[in-house]
């Protein structure tokens, strides 16, 4: 995929801006520079624009496209358009071998709306992405519409709950052991790990699973990457989340074995303007069967967003 020019990138948000119905607009992707880190952008627009833009925000060591296409459709049958894209060290973008950190995440995110000349976005960040997210809202308010935080956490504090166990002594395991080496254990170890992390809400399906993950681990396989130590050694802002203005949503399962439910409640305490969602039986995972709720439940966000406005 060839870089996306600045010439391209201008005709693009001129025509969401102008609310045209550019065909290309439905979905457009490339590469932009970050200061030599090139990142991996997709943009889809509804045929009928609402003015809104969402930009996702993804999970560690995840590509943009773990992000279900229905959601992608549900979004945009809104009016939306939506931003994703591969952060740094995975996927398309560019792989890395020097640190960098939380900070760096979220000058990234920032630049993608700059690029897009997107002054203020509806922020949706899952996992570490709502890391990010919140950070954004914190350092950038005028940029965010609206937040949502999926299986997030306000910080690695163990009063919220650790990771479960097992959890912890499978992923130590890979940590330490060979990674895999052809494509079908490639793809079984990325199964292995979605199996993991689901919970009881729905029935974990591998065969499903598989299809995506193969296209996923044959053109852009990465293995462990940067984005936990990121996590790992980012400051803690706590002290600093009621500080941030924009209407929140906070969504968060109850067996999510990553962040214990107490992660999103502690979230949903420290935010002025948030609201809370359990999803009884859900784990740190976003199930396709899931996804109408989450749009019904982000579509409300919107209006409560706007309403302020």
């Amino acid at each position: 995929m060839e870089n996306l020019s600045a010439e391209c990138v201008g005709v693009m948000t001129s025509a969401w801006n102008n609310g045209g119905t550019v065909p290309f607009l439905s979905n457009t992707s490339g590469r932009i520079d970050n200061g030599g880190v090139e990142l991996f952008v997709d943009l889809r627009a509804a045929a009928a624009p609402a003015g809104d833009v969402v930009l996702l925000l993804s999970e560690a060591e995840a590509p943009s496209t773990r992000w279900p296409e229905s959601f992608i459709e549900g979004l945009a049958a809104l009016g939306c358009a939506v931003i994703r894209f591969d952060t740094r060290d995975i996927g398309r973008s560019s792989w890395l071998e020097e640190p960098y950190g939380m900070d760096d995440l979220v000058a990234d995110a920032r630049f993608v709306l700059d690029s897009f000349d997107v002054a203020s976005a509806h922020i949706f960040g899952r996992s570490m992405g709502g890391i990010v997210a919140q950070r954004l809202a914190m350092d950038s308010p005028e940029r965010v519409t609206s937040l949502s935080l999926f299986s997030s956490t306000p910080g690695r504090r163990e009063e919220f709950g650790l990771p479960e166990r097992w959890l912890v002594e499978l992923m130590t395991e890979r940590l330490y052991g060979d990674p895999p080496e052809g494509v079908v254990e490639r793809v079984e170890w990325v199964i292995d790990q979605l199996e993991w992390f689901s919970g009881p809400l729905f029935d974990f399906d591998r065969v499903v699973a598989a299809r995506a993950v193969f296209a996923e681990v044959s053109e852009m396989w990465r293995g462990p990457n940067g984005h936990g130590h990121a996590v790992v050694e980012a400051e803690d802002r706590f002290d600093e989340l009621p500080l941030i203005t924009a209407k929140s949503m906070v969504v968060h399962g109850t067996a999510d074995p990553v962040y214990p439910v107490a992660h999103g409640q502690a979230l949903a305490e420290q935010l002025e303007r948030a609201s809370l969602t359990l999803i009884e039986g859900l784990g740190h995972e976003l199930p396709a069967r899931f996804v109408p709720q989450l749009v019904d439940l982000f579509a409300r966000l919107r209006e409560r967003a706007r309403s302020s406005q």
